[in-house]
């Protein structure tokens, strides 16, 4: 079991820091290439455009969930910051159930759609299906953390109300 784990540890690490960190440099490099192309050798390159947003898709599709688990993700905290402790968790665990329940509902169409599309790129002439691959693991992984989340929102409730019960 604990092989698993490691395993399962190393490929989300790959996939959630490794590839987004890759995604974001192929970015850099691409638009230094553009710079060099345009202004030294006077000669646009038609791929840059579309790797850059290619690669800017892939950095976000598998870097949100490193995003969700460090809770580097934007919110909106004119309420959130005013309330105690035990309706900030209320608010967390509607929030991880909302997003959770979304994700579901999401899920199996866009993996029907994505397996469906027959398009390709503009310029590399590559299938949506690749293209847009990264999708569903991002859907898969905010679904899974969404759950998790859920779970340990609901242990933080659970403590905050046996706390609120032993101060009374």
């Amino acid at each position: 079991m604990d092989a698993v784990k490691k395993i399962g540890k190393a490929l989300m690490y790959l996939l959630g820091t490794i590839i987004p960190n890759l995604t974001f440099l192929m970015i850099f490099i691409t638009f230094m290439v553009t710079i060099v192309s345009r202004y030294v050798l006077k000669a646009p390159v038609p791929w840059a455009y579309e790797i850059s947003i290619l690669a800017y898709m892939w950095t976000m599709f598998f870097g949100v969930g490193k995003a969700m688990a460090n809770d580097e993700h934007v919110v909106f905290g004119l309420v959130y910051d005013h309330v105690g402790p035990r309706t900030k968790i209320i608010f967390e665990l509607l929030n991880s159930l909302i997003l959770g329940g979304l994700l579901m509902a999401v899920f199996l169409p866009s993996v029907q759609s994505l397996l469906a599309k027959r398009m390709v790129t503009g310029v590399l002439k590559l299938p949506y299906t690749l293209v847009f691959s990264p999708l569903i693991y991002m859907f898969a992984e905010m679904l899974v953390r969404s759950v998790l989340s859920c779970r340990q929102h609901l242990k933080n409730l659970s403590q905050e109300m046996k706390k609120a019960e032993g101060d009374s």
